[in-house]
């Protein structure tokens, strides 16, 4: 017989939501509970798995697979960031380390993960020991000073890789390109960047604009009664939710033949507007029904917003989304 789900505590939630929305440093850890976190578990985090689905999609499309046989979930929280990667990449991991402030937090993580993922070692570190392996960093840059942002990216230089998502609002999407400019001196930038050079939104001309990308939620959340609960409960859309990543990684080779969008389409009757990042430059192109079969992906828009672009000038006139090779 199927169990029930224990009923979710709407108003702990609302405060956790009010917490995070608030968008300033924290000062000691916010877990509380097992219960607590079971019901951020099944809704809030559930939202920020579908943002590392979407990029989890992207980096296979783009071929990549993690370096190292070492997974550092850093600030793992409910570790959802660490079950998606092992969920996506079976058999490629021989350890996985949980690092979280909260005893609470690592403790709950190690649970879900051994339910789910039997045979795998894991083990509890405290945030400030020395990071290994390929490194998931899940929505920490709202919780933490400029001087602990510029301290973190210093301790991530002796990692193989970083996979790192956050917020796609306008704070985290600057932010995360900061720590882009420190990590490209030694890595190799997989994601969102289709280039090795200074990201081009640190130019006067493009200060309006900042990296963030969308990540649709799964069909089924639309037909489900306790998403459109949750909609109710806590006023958040189930809708596309907005995202800022960044992959680097030591040993893989970059493509500089690919664009990637920042932000969504603008949409005219017989045009669209994207603003898009290549190795070249990031630069607002034009698309019509012209520009051939890329027109639909475009409009969608699709996710992820990743294309090898044939354009003249400001003009798409052709080309591929990558997505559309599955």
């Amino acid at each position: 017989m199927r169990q029930t789900p224990d009923p979710i505590h709407w108003n702990d939630l609302r405060e956790l939501r009010d917490l995070f929305l608030a968008d300033l440093p924290l000062e000691r850890p916010y877990w509380t509970s097992l219960r607590q976190m079971s019901d951020y578990d099944r809704t809030l985090g559930e939202r920020i798995g579908w943002k590392w689905d979407t990029v989890i999609k992207e980096l296979k499309l783009r071929g990549w697979s993690p370096p190292s046989r070492v997974l550092t979930d850093f600030g793992c929280g409910t570790g959802i960031a660490a079950r998606r990667m092992l969920a996506a990449f079976p058999g490629a991991f021989d350890r996985l380390v949980l690092m979280d402030h909260s005893a609470i937090a690592t403790g709950f993580a190690r649970n879900k993960i051994q339910e789910e993922f039997t045979g795998i070692p894991v083990e509890l570190k405290n945030p400030s020991e020395t990071l290994e392996g390929t490194i998931l960093i899940s929505h920490v840059l709202t919780e933490l000073t400029e001087t602990a942002q510029a301290g973190l990216a210093e301790r991530l230089q002796s990692t193989d890789a970083v996979v790192w998502v956050e917020p796609g609002t306008v704070r985290c999407g600057k932010a995360l390109v900061q720590q882009r400019e420190i990590l490209r001196e030694r890595f190799t930038m997989v994601a969102p960047c289709p280039h090795q050079g200074e990201c081009g939104l640190l130019l006067p001309e493009n200060e309006a604009h900042w990296c963030h990308h969308f990540a649709p939620a799964p069909s089924s959340a639309h037909q489900d009664p306790f998403w459109g609960h949750f909609r109710r409960e806590l006023n958040l859309d189930i809708g596309p939710v907005a995202y800022s990543f960044l992959v680097a990684d030591k040993t893989a080779a970059g493509d500089g033949g690919l664009s990637h969008l920042i932000g969504k389409p603008l949409r005219a009757p017989k045009f669209l507007r994207v603003l898009s990042c290549q190795q070249e430059d990031i630069a607002e192109l034009v698309a019509s029904r012209r520009s051939g079969d890329i027109y639909r992906p475009l409009k969608q828009p699709a996710s992820p917003a990743v294309y090898r672009f044939e354009r003249r000038k400001n003009r798409i006139t052709g080309g591929q989304w990558l997505g559309g090779d599955e």
